[in-house]
């Protein structure tokens, strides 16, 4: 599996942000009962694009790789946050894990193997953290 190049994953991220801009001119209607839900989406986003405006307009391929590996950990996470935390919240009567579920993750696989390699720290998939061998009892 190799790693995508760095037009490969700028197209990606400006589909995120694009993907993000739509969520927030569709925004029409939101009961005041979600927006614990909806607040704590919303600083997910934050987090996980912040650096983007950055690593674009430096055209650095690691900065790249690892915007993106960010990015696809901190969107899996927020999926996980909302199906456990946040099941009931909704925008526009649309759930926000369905809503969600439109932020690309085309190279989601590769990049987790990119930090692998790079790293040499593994990412275990079920649980969102990484594993290290010396700390486990």
């Amino acid at each position: 599996m190799t790693t995508p190049d760095y037009k490969t994953l700028r197209n990606e991220l400006l589909l995120a942000l694009d993907t993000h801009i739509d969520i927030l001119k569709d925004a029409s209607y939101i009961q005041p009962e979600h927006l614990d839900g909806i607040m704590f989406m919303m600083r997910s986003f934050g987090f996980m694009l912040d650096r983007a405006p950055k690593v674009l307009a430096e055209e650095d391929p690691e900065e790249m790789n690892y915007q993106m590996f960010q990015y696809y950990s901190l969107l899996t996470e927020l999926k996980y946050n909302l199906t456990l935390n946040f099941p009931y919240a909704k925008i526009n009567d649309r759930p926000l894990l369905q809503i969600v579920e439109a932020f690309p993750t085309t190279y989601e696989k590769e990049m987790k193997n990119w930090w692998e390699e790079t790293t040499g720290l593994k990412v275990c998939e079920s649980k969102q953290t990484i594993e290290i061998k010396e700390f486990e009892y």
